[in-house]
């Protein structure tokens, strides 16, 4: 298959590169010509524009930011649903609300375009050596093309359902590990203003049933060792969790731990902290608390 993919971020970079090592022929767009020069050097063809991209793909991906981004890309005036052709697949693949895949779907599905949704898991170190998983919405007919594909990105996919079952199997996972990262950053902080040797404290945490994926994985490799580059940006983070929140809201579901989770973001965003990582709210508490920054040894 020809594939399209438009957003070369963080995520969608390490995602369209899978596909071009494992021979696949891959068409790149994003506003950042540099990350597309990056994989047009690797093998991957370079888009004049989203247009040009959806014309000789016969699938197509979308990782952006969020839904404006994806609303403008998929449905503009010179964007995928005006320009991909008649047979072709249309993928997002990034975290949007729920009314925004459901537009999606929507006009996708009145102008006869097959369309789905299959958000991505684990973490941007796993996006880096393949081993994504996807939650994919789309209907039956069209798995067969499509899982393939994903599993050129990936090691996992599960079939949530229809179009749009993605997106919510994705609110809720990050709704959980956004909700985390507000726990672990309270345990090591109080480790380490109890005087506990850190090490000992973060074998037991991950040892036992408190041990969550973000603590045992993420934690070790960014903030307990200082490094706050953004696997996964804070904004993005208090995005995601916002939407999750908003769900609830527009459901008249009570979520009190994502609705004080999705505050305490924000309070780290006027903090000073966007551009870092979301287990930089373990150094914005010890700071709060006038608190040596926990560290591994």
């Amino acid at each position: 298959m020809n594939i399209g993919f438009v957003g070369l971020g963080r995520m969608g970079f390490s995602l369209a590169r899978s596909l071009v090592n494992k021979g696949e022929k891959v068409c790149v767009f994003d506003l950042n010509e540099d990350a597309a020069k990056k994989l047009e050097a690797q093998g991957a063809q370079r888009a004049r524009n989203v247009a040009d991209l959806c014309k000789q793909s016969d699938i197509v991906f979308t990782m952006l930011p969020g839904p404006k981004q994806v609303k403008e890309v998929a449905l503009g005036a010179e964007g995928i649903i005006n320009n991909i052709p008649h047979g072709a697949i249309y993928i997002d693949m990034s975290t949007v609300d729920v009314d925004t895949v459901d537009m999606l779907s929507q006009a996708f599905t009145a102008k006869g375009i097959a369309f789905g949704d299959a958000p991505v898991g684990r973490l941007a170190m796993h996006a880096d050596t393949g081993e994504s998983l996807f939650m994919l919405g789309i209907d039956g007919e069209h798995l067969p093309q499509v899982e393939p594909v994903l599993y050129k990105m990936g090691t996992t996919v599960y079939h949530c359902g229809g179009a749009g079952t993605g997106t919510r199997t994705k609110l809720i996972n990050n709704m959980m590990v956004l909700c985390y990262c507000q726990i672990n950053s309270e345990a090591l902080v109080l480790a380490q203003s109890l005087g506990l040797d850190l090490n000992n404290t973060f074998n037991v945490l991950t040892s036992t049933t408190a041990s969550n994926g973000q603590l045992k994985q993420k934690w070790p490799e960014k903030v307990l060792k200082g490094d706050l580059s953004p696997g996964f940006d804070l904004a993005l983070g208090y995005k995601d969790i916002s939407l999750a929140s908003n769900a609830g809201a527009s459901s008249q579901i009570a979520l009190p731990v994502c609705d004080t989770t999705k505050n305490i973001f924000r309070m780290a965003l006027a903090a000073g902290k966007a551009g870092q990582d979301t287990s930089c709210l373990t150094d914005f508490w010890a700071e709060v608390n006038n608190c040596a920054k926990p560290r591994l040894s």
